[in-house]
Order: C-alpha cells, then sequence, then structure tokens
C-alpha cells in the first residue's frame, strides 16, 4: 500500500483557510494537519471546527491531526484548560488525535526520575479526557537538547505503564529520530508521523532546529527514505505529514512546485522500493 501524505499547517502558515486548503488539494495530499498555535488562524482565532470541516469537506480532504497540546506532561490547571479545549475542537472537526508534545526548554530543572514520574502523570490526566471525546493521544518524542521526552522507546514504554494503548499512539517524527540519535523504532504503535529535510551540513544533528526543517529532496541528511521504507516495511498505512518550519518554504514563491515535486521524490522511491 502508498504512503499516504498529508500537509501539516507549518508549510504555509501564512495563507488563510481556503489558500491552505488550495496548497493541499494542489498537491494532491489527501489530509492536512490544523495548527492550534498559528496566531490569526483556524482554531486561534475562533472559527467554529465546524466551519473549518465544511471547507476541507468540500475540497475531499480528511484531518490527520490537531497539533499540538504543548507541555502534556507539566500538569496543571493551566494544562487541563487546554487539553479540554483542544481535544473539543479536535472532536467536532472529525480529527482522529491530538498531538502531545513534552516540555523541551533546557531549563526544565527536572532529573530523569521527575522526567519518568511526569510523563505518565500527564497521560494518566489526559487519558479521560481523549477517551470522553473519541479521539487519540499522539504522544510525540521531540529530539532537541532539553526535551523531557526524546526517543520512541521512552514514550511507549509510558504509555504501557498506565494502560493507556485504548487512548494513545506516537507520533513518529524523522528528524526528532534523527536529531537524538533515536534507534528504536516501535511502528506497531505509530499512528501519525512526520516528515522534513535538512540540506544544511555545518551543524550536528543535535544542533539543528525547527527552522533548519524544509523539504525533502536529494541530499537530505535526515534520511527520510529509510526511515520511511522501514515505517512503510512495518505495515505502517496511516498518514505521513510534510512538516517543514523553513521560513524560505513558508515564504517560497513556488511553494506548490517545490511542494509538488518532494512529494513526488519520496512518493517515487518508497514505491520503487516496494
Amino acid at each position: 500500500m502508498s504512503i499516504r501524505f498529508a500537509l501539516n499547517r507549518t508549510c504555509a502558515p501564512q495563507l488563510p483557510l481556503d489558500g491552505f486548503i488550495a496548497l493541499a488539494t494542489s498537491v494532491g495530499v489527501r489530509a492536512v494537519e490544523i495548527r492550534n498555535d498559528i496566531e490569526g488562524r483556524e482554531f486561534h482565532d475562533g472559527t467554529p471546527a465546524a466551519d473549518v470541516r465544511a471547507r476541507l469537506d468540500a475540497a475531499g480532504l480528511e484531518v490527520a491531526s490537531v497539533n499540538a497540546l504543548q507541555r502534556f506532561n507539566e500538569w496543571n490547571a493551566t494544562r487541563a484548560r487546554e487539553a479540554r479545549a483542544i481535544i473539543a475542537y479536535a472532536a467536532a472537526l472529525g480529527a482522529p488525535g491530538v498531538v502531545l508534545c513534552p516540555v523541551h526548554n533546557e531549563d526544565n530543572g527536572w532529573t530523569g526520575a521527575e522526567a519518568e514520574r511526569n510523563l505518565r502523570d500527564g497521560l494518566r490526566q489526559l487519558r479521560p479526557i481523549l477517551q470522553d471525546h473519541g479521539v487519540t493521544g499522539y504522544v510525540e518524542p521531540l529530539g532537541m537538547r532539553g526535551s523531557t521526552m526524546k526517543r520512541q522507546d521512552m514514550a511507549a514504554a509510558a504509555v504501557s505503564d498506565i494502560d493507556g494503548w485504548d487512548a494513545y499512539q506516537l507520533c513518529y517524527d524523522t528528524f526528532q529520530f534523527f536529531r537524538c540519535g533515536d534507534t528504536a523504532l516501535v511502528p506497531e504503535r505509530i499512528g501519525l508521523a512526520h516528515m522534513s529535510g535538512i540540506a544544511r551540513t555545518d551543524l550536528g544533528p543535535a544542533a539543528l532546529t525547527e527552522p533548519d526543517r524544509g523539504l525533502i529532496f536529494v541530499g537530505d541528511r535526515v534520511g527520510n527514505i529509510a526511515q520511511l521504507r522501514t515505517l512503510k516495511a512495518a505495515g505502517y498505512t496511516g498518514f505521513v505529514s510534510m512538516e517543514p518550519f523553513s521560513p524560505e518554504v513558508q515564504t517560497d514563491p513556488d511553494l506548490v512546485a517545490h511542494l509538488r515535486a518532494s512529494l513526488d521524490y519520496v512518493s517515487a522511491l518508497l514505491n520503487a522500493a516496494a
């Protein structure tokens, strides 16, 4: 089965919703990821989920996720309010899941034991909210310095420890996997995947940051093709969402052509390996 591509809203945060939908249909993807953290755009600007859903339906697009509840493993009253709002919006939108991102500031001050304990606490607190709305939590390890949950196996162990696989799946990001030197893939637990490419050669993996993430072409350092081949061979059939953060991509006047070319490049190599 061919990989199903999606577009994350980070591809073009400057576009209004209708423009982003037009971009998605122009490059031939089947779904989009809606963000909750882009000022002046849907969710953040109060656009009702029903309106967003109607426009997506008219374009024949699915929703891959709402991205993201930040700092989910630092549970407090503020986080609970944020979680209820985002999860309710996802449910009204018909999104299968909400991406969950951990605390990732270098001065978080947590010991390894505290990070493990806080991770399990956040998952326990979120689980009934997700279940009440019929929404899955896509737990996404982030590989940067200061991240309190870097690896896929750390996330999987925490979900198993709280017996939470009825509410959670993993979100697998090829860049995050590369950035922290992860090697332990848990394909049977992955419900959503993100991809992006790195072209610059002057920084080591740990020094790379979100704005370095672009489209995927020849010379990509992340090894997206090899990673996605492994994922596909393991039987993954979910969405793989293009998630660049590079300002050069986001403001590219030829974004449609370059985005389509990147998706075609990835698709051709994955199909050739079938």
